[in-house]
């Protein structure tokens, strides 16, 4: 469902996106919890009444908003959402509500191409799977170290051995680090 729709009325909104989705008003009212013949009566324009609870329902059924399918706007695009239908928090929510969260910034980050992939690595930081990695990779830059320093006593193998050691992370700032490269 891309773009703008034509202005309309929701009989012809529920006629567009039952045609647009092959859904037949059998198959509608079923999925709404209704009957057929409320349907037809109702887009054949032989009742005006549509209980609230169905409008939302169809509006759900087609992923549009409430808003497309009365008529008030031409984009079906939903704009309002369950808070458990994001998946957000009470408080995730709020924070972007009271501005507690630059919504600007929310926006970019989950209009991004790379969206999964910074996600993944937040997911890492916050269960310590980067921060044991990096544990990981500086101990074994230790004992890379100690072994230059024991088994070779050279000067060239006393710098390579600082180098080894210079590349080091503190494993709370792994996370900086990545997003530098």
């Amino acid at each position: 469902m891309e773009g703008a729709y034509l202005p309309g009325n929701i009989r012809q909104r529920m006629q567009e996106l039952m045609k647009e989705h092959k859904i037949t008003q059998a198959q509608l009212a079923t999925r709404i919890g209704s009957t057929e013949s409320a349907i037809s009566r109702f887009v054949s324009g032989k009742t005006d009444k549509i209980s609230t609870e169905h409008l939302l329902r169809i509006a759900k059924v087609f992923e549009v908003s409430t808003d497309f399918l009365l008529g008030e706007v031409n984009t079906p695009d939903r704009i309002n959402f369950d808070i458990e239908e994001l998946g957000l928090s009470v408080q995730a929510a709020r924070n972007l509500y009271t501005g507690k969260a630059n919504a600007e910034i929310v926006n970019r980050l989950l209009e991004s191409p790379r969206f999964a992939e910074v996600t993944y690595m937040i997911e890492q930081y916050f269960d310590d799977t980067l921060a044991a990695g990096f544990a990981g990779q500086n101990q074994m830059l230790t004992t890379l170290s100690a072994m230059l320093r024991r088994n070779n006593k050279t000067d060239a193998a006393v710098q390579a051995a600082r180098t080894v050691n210079r590349q080091k992370v503190p494993v709370y700032q792994a996370d900086l680090t990545i997003r530098q490269t």
